[in-house]
């Protein structure tokens, strides 16, 4: 394991007795699920495909948690999260490629290398900006010290990996970013994003239309509103999760209100149910 400068135990530090022992119990208790005599069919079944899915659900319920206030829910979803990377790393070890302990301790070492300001002996007055510059610095040494993948080539080569739309947008913001090809100001990209959507209305206006060029437009609209998030300091797919949150929690109220009319908005008019979401918008705002 990697050492570091700092002595005694950080504030907040847990009973690292008690969390080695809890730790354990549950690592144990994968491995039993992957016991090819004894285990589950289900678990022995999987592998790293097909538990894709799986992560990106649990992480997404993870962030959905970890927006409210329900601090159970935050805990139970983390172990969900947790549960993911122990039997994805069972399964390495099953197949000889790498185990939970190289998991884990070059997690400890990454985060060791990109916090010099903490670890290193010599610490100096940094700013939360600062960190992510150096944070990204360090990123780009690492990279260059490991010999390129066969897929590796291009700027954007690291931004093409399969993942949310939103955070592909990102990704690819970033890296444009880093070779100047980047707006200098969030007005800027507002500018972009208007022009975008005035595109985007000029095709949905064509007679006849077409649906293949809606598409494209519909395209250039989200990936510039991902870059206005950018710019703003902003996480594109927390924003959008956090649009979604406000539908469904407006609607809830929208239902609620239609209880107390005696509505059933599986029945009434588009008419009556945008009456309602008035009320429901209004009732926020009280």
């Amino acid at each position: 394991m990697s050492k570091n400068h700092l002595t005694g135990k950080p504030s907040g530090v847990p009973d690292l007795q008690a969390a080695a022992a809890i730790f354990s119990e549950f690592v144990t208790t994968i491995a039993w699920l992957r016991d090819k005599k004894q285990g589950c069919p289900w678990d022995l079944e999987q592998d790293y495909k097909s538990l894709r899915r799986y992560m990106v659900e649990e992480a997404y319920e993870a962030a959905e948690a970890m927006s409210g206030v329900d601090n159970a829910e935050i805990r139970d979803e983390l172990g969900d999260v947790l549960l993911q990377v122990i039997l994805n790393a069972q399964i390495a070890q099953d197949e000889g490629h790498f185990t939970l302990i190289d998991v884990i301790d070059a997690i400890n070492k990454k985060m060791l290398r990109r916090h010099p300001h903490v670890f290193a002996p010599k610490q100096a007055d940094i700013t939360s900006d600062e960190v992510r510059t150096n944070w990204e610095k360090i990123k780009t040494r690492e990279k260059a010290s490991f010999p390129p993948k066969k897929d590796s080539s291009g700027v954007f080569s690291g931004a093409a990996k399969k993942q949310p739309s939103t955070i592909q947008a990102l990704h690819i913001g970033k890296t444009a970013a880093k070779i100047n090809f980047d707006w200098d100001t969030p007005l800027q990209v507002f500018d972009q994003l208007i022009s975008e959507v005035k595109e985007l209305e000029i095709e949905v206006r064509q007679e006849p239309s077409d649906i293949d060029r809606i598409t494209q437009e519909i395209g250039d609209v989200y990936f510039s509103l991902a870059q206005f998030c950018r710019h703003l300091k902003l996480d594109p797919e927390t924003v959008a999760m956090d649009g979604n949150r406000k539908f469904l929690k407006r609607f809830t109220s929208l239902e609620a209100i239609a209880n107390i009319e005696g509505k059933d908005v599986n029945c009434i008019s588009r008419e009556e149910l945008e009456q309602l979401w008035l009320k429901a918008k209004a009732a926020e705002k009280s």
